[in-house]
């Protein structure tokens, strides 16, 4: 008879946990869950080679098949750079130079899938150059004045 309710009591306490657990990852699952893109809307690229933004707090850079548009951005120090994939593919951003990313390590943002979006907050003047580490060729940079 003690190996009996023992067995009940230990069954009854894992359903108690199972129907705890499960109750608050249902409460997580329908939480709603902050977007970090509602910020994109303040500029769009120009689909030309070079942008610039004087008073933008966010500036928007498309990650194509065919690398970064816009290629350049000059921007104020404190402008935000949202990089969005559209490539297809998996991409990163990541600092200068390609293999070892060394010149500015903030802006190794590495690795986003297809329609994710990296971003990063440019506080200092100066000229940054970045590549898609899985596809050198695609580069850009920001010029922060």
């Amino acid at each position: 008879m003690n190996k009996t309710f023992i067995t009940i009591i230990v069954v009854l306490i894992v359903a108690v946990a199972v129907i705890t657990i499960g109750g608050k990852l249902g409460k997580k699952a329908t939480a709603p869950v902050p977007s970090t893109t509602q910020t994109q809307t303040q500029q769009q690229p120009q689909q030309t080679g070079t942008t610039s933004a004087t008073k933008e707090t966010v500036v928007n850079v498309t990650v194509t098949k065919s690398g970064f548009n816009p290629q350049t951005v000059t921007i104020k120090a404190g402008t935000k750079v949202i990089w969005q994939n559209q490539s297809g593919d998996m991409a990163t951003v990541n600092s200068d130079p390609h293999p070892t990313h060394q010149i500015y390590p903030p802006l190794n943002l590495n690795g986003f899938a297809n329609g994710a979006s990296v971003q990063l907050v440019f506080d200092k003047p100066g000229t940054y150059g970045y590549h898609n580490h899985l596809n050198p060729g695609q580069t850009g940079t920001v010029v922060v004045q």
